[in-house]
C-alpha cells in the first residue's frame, strides 16, 4: 500500500502558507498586546494624517503636533517591547506582562511629548537609542547567562532583519502593482495611496511580523552548529581583523598619551570621539566573542583577558580632554554624553576586579544602556545639565563689561543654544518680560534678549577654527582721511608669484603683493613699504557686526586705508591673510 505523503510531509500550499502568517502574527499580537496597539495608534495615526484636512485628526490635535504624536506612539511601542519581554523571562503572570508594557510606554509617550514640560530636556534620539539597546537586554536583567544572551541577541537581530525584508518585500510589492496597473492600463493611482501603504506597512505589519520571529526562549546557549559558525567567523573577523586592529588603535593612543605628557601639550580637539570609538570596538567585540571562548584563537583570547588593561589610559585622555573644553566652552550635550561613556567605562574595567561580574557580557550592554537612557532625559539628563552649564557661562560673560568681541560671539552662540531649547527665561534681565505662552523659538524672543543685553543679534556665527571669508555687499560711506588718491579693483593674493599690479597718475607702476600678512606697495622703481595687517584685525572680520568696514595702516610714516569687498584668511595653524579684494587708498605726498 502507498505511503501518504502528507503524513511525513509539511503542508506547503497557499492555504498552509496564509494559514501560518496568519497564526504567527495571532501569537505577536496575543503575546505582545500592548506594543501591538500602539503600533496600530501610530500606523492609524500616519494615515489620518497622510488624509490631510478630510480626516477627523485637526479634530483631536493640531497638524503641527500630528508629526510628534507619531513619534511618540512609536516610541511608546518601542518602550512597552522590552517591559514584556523582562515579564516573560521573569515568568510572570500575563497581567503583569501587559501592565509593565502599558507603564514604560506611558512612560516613554510622556518623556518623549512636547506638550509635556520636562519634555524640552529630552535628547530624543538619546532616548530611541537607549530604548532600543534595551531590548536584547531587558529579558536578562537578574537572570540568564552571558551565552544565551548572545544568542537570544543574535536571534533578535535574524527577527529585525526579516522585518526589514518584509518591509521591502510588501511594501516595494505593493507598490509595483500600483505603479504597474497606473502605467499599463492607464488605471488612476493616487500618490496617496502609496504613502498609505508604506505607512500601514513600516509602522504595523512589518513590525508586527518582525514581533512573530522574536525568541520565546531565554534560557538556550549557542549549541555546537553556532559556536562552529563563530568559530570560522572569528577567524576572519576576530582574529585577523577587529582584534589586531584594536590593539593597533590601543598603540596608537598610548603614544598620543605619551607625547602629550612629554611635549605637554593639549590634547586634539577630536581626541574625545577617537575614544569613544575605540571603547565601542572594544565592548562590541567583548560582546561577540565572549561565548566562545574556547573555540578562539591567541589574539582574541589575549584580547578578551587583557582589554581592562588597554582602556585606562585612553580613559585618562579623554578625562583630560574633557576637563581642557569644559574649563573653556562649558557643557554641551555632546560633552555631557562623552563624559558619561568614560565613567561607565571605568565602571566596568573596575567591575573586573569582581569574580561575579568578570566577563559577564550581559554587564557590558546593559549599563551603557541604562546610563544612555537616564541621561536623555529630565533634570539629570544631558541637555538640563547642558542649560545649567551655558546658562552660568553667558552671565558670566555679559557680566563683565566692556564684552569682547569674541566673548560676544561666545554668548550668542550660548544664547541661540539656550533659544532652541526654550530656556531664554533663564538669562532674560529681570526688566524684559518673557511671555511664557509665545513660540519658545520665535526669533524676536532671541532678539530681545540679545539687545537687553547689548550683544548685537546679527553678529556673523562662526566656529572659532573655520576660515574667515568676508564679503562688504552692503552700501555705505567712508571719510577718505586726507587720502587723494583711490585704486579699484585692488587683487593681492598671497599664493601669487607676482604682484598685482595697476598705473599711478604719472604712468609709473604701482605693484601690490600680499604675504606674510603684510601688504607691500611699490610705487615705480621705489623699494617697496611693507604694511602689517595684525591678527587682531583680521580676526575682526570674523565678528564684524555689519558688512562696511575699512582697514587702516601705517608703515615708514606712510598711511594706507583699504576698503575690502572680499576677504579671505585662514586660522589655522595660523592666522594668515590670503586674500583681499577692494578699494586701495593712498595719499600722493606719500609716494613722491
Amino acid at each position: 500500500m502507498a505511503s501518504h505523503s502528507s503524513d511525513t510531509h509539511p503542508a506547503t500550499g497557499w492555504k498552509a502558507a496564509l494559514r501560518e502568517t496568519l497564526s504567527a502574527a495571532r501569537d505577536a499580537i496575543q503575546r505582545f498586546p500592548v506594543t501591538t496597539l500602539f503600533l496600530f495608534l501610530c500606523a492609524f495615526v500616519a494615515n489620518l494624517e497622510i488624509l490631510d484636512n478630510r480626516s477627523l485628526l485637526g479634530w483631536i490635535i493640531s497638524p503641527a503636533r500630528q508629526d510628534d504624536l507619531i513619534l511618540s506612539l512609536a516610541v511608546a511601542a518601542l518602550a512597552s517591547f522590552p517591559a514584556t519581554l523582562f515579564a516573560q523571562a521573569h515568568r510572570f503572570q500575563s497581567g503583569v506582562g501587559i501592565l509593565l508594557g502599558l507603564v514604560a510606554g506611558l512612560l516613554a509617550f510622556a518623556i518623549i511629548w512636547p506638550g509635556f514640560a520636562f519634555a524640552s530636556g529630552t535628547t530624543e534620539w538619546a532616548f530611541v537609542l537607549a530604548l532600543a539597546g534595551f531590548v536584547p537586554v531587558a529579558p536578562f536583567i537578574g537572570r540568564g547567562s552571558s551565552a544565551s544572551f548572545w544568542l537570544f541577541g543574535a536571534r533578535l537581530v535574524f527577527a529585525g532583519m526579516l522585518g526589514l525584508l518584509a518591509l521591502g518585500l510588501f511594501g516595494g510589492g505593493i507598490s509595483a502593482i500600483l505603479a504597474s496597473l497606473s502605467h499599463l492600463f492607464g488605471l488612476p493611482v493616487s500618490h496617496d495611496l502609496y504613502q498609505h501603504v508604506w505607512a500601514s506597512i513600516g509602522l504595523f505589519i512589518a513590525p508586527l511580523f518582525a514581533m512573530g520571529q522574536t525568541p520565546q526562549d531565554f534560557e538556550t546557549a549557542p549549541g555546537d552548529m553556532e559556536a562552529g559558525l563563530m568559530k570560522r567567523g572569528m577567524r576572519a573577523l576576530g582574529d585577523f581583523a577587529a582584534v589586531p586592529i584594536l590593539i593597533v588603535y590601543a598603540i596608537i593612543l598610548h603614544l598620543y598619551a605619551a607625547k602629550i605628557v612629554i611635549t605637554w601639550s593639549l590634547p586634539d580637539g577630536q581626541v574625545g570621539w577617537l575614544v569613544l570609538t575605540y571603547g565601542f570596538c572594544i565592548f562590541a567585540v567583548l560582546i561577540l566573542t565572549r561565548p566562545f571562548m574556547d573555540t578562539a584563537r591567541a589574539p582574541t583570547r589575549f584580547f578578551v583577558r587583557f582589554w581592562p588593561l588597554l582602556m585606562p589610559v585612553p580613559l585618562v585622555l579623554l578625562f583630560y580632554a574633557l576637563a581642557v573644553r569644559l574649563n573653556a566652552y562649558g557643557v554641551t550635550v555632546d560633552r555631557f554624553l562623552l563624559g558619561l561613556f568614560g565613567v561607565i567605562s571605568a565602571v566596568l574595567v573596575l567591575a573586573q576586579l569582581l569574580p561575579r561580574l568578570r566577563g559577564d557580557t550581559r554587564l557590558v550592554a546593559a549599563l551603557p544602556v541604562a546610563a544612555l537612557l537616564l541621561a536623555s532625559f529630565g533634570p539629570q539628563g544631558a541637555i538640563s545639565r547642558s542649560i545649567d552649564s551655558q546658562t552660568e557661562r553667558f552671565l558670566a560673560i555679559v557680566d563683565q563689561k566692556p564684552v569682547s568681541p569674541e566673548a560676544e560671539r561666545d554668548a550668542l552662540s550660548i544664547l541661540r543654544f539656550l533659544n532652541g531649547k526654550g530656556a531664554l527665561d533663564r538669562v532674560a534681565p529681570d526688566t524684559l518680560e518673557i511671555d511664557p505662552d509665545g513660540d519658545l523659538n520665535g526669533g524676536d524672543r532671541y532678539r530681545d534678549v540679545a539687545e537687553a543685553w547689548g550683544l548685537d543679534p546679527d553678529m556673523k556665527h562662526v566656529r572659532p577654527e573655520a576660515p574667515i571669508t568676508f564679503f562688504g555687499t552692503e552700501a555705505a560711506a567712508h571719510p577718505i582721511e586726507g587720502f587723494d588718491l583711490l585704486f579699484v579693483g585692488v587683487r593681492p593674493r598671497s599664493a601669487s608669484e607676482q604682484p598685482f599690479s595697476m598705473k599711478f597718475l604719472d604712468g609709473r607702476e604701482v605693484r601690490i603683493s600680499l604675504s606674510n600678512n603684510e601688504l607691500s606697495i611699490a610705487v615705480g622703481k621705489a623699494q617697496a613699504v611693507r604694511f602689517k595687517v595684525s591678527e587682531e584685525t583680521i580676526l575682526s572680520f570674523r565678528v564684524q557686526k555689519t558688512a562696511p568696514t575699512t582697514i587702516s595702516l601705517e608703515a615708514e610714516g606712510r598711511r594706507v586705508m583699504i576698503v575690502p569687498s572680499y576677504l579671505f584668511a585662514e586660522v589655522k595653524p595660523a592666522v594668515e591673510l590670503q586674500a583681499i579684494d577692494g578699494i586701495l587708498l593712498l595719499r600722493s605726498a606719500d609716494w613722491p
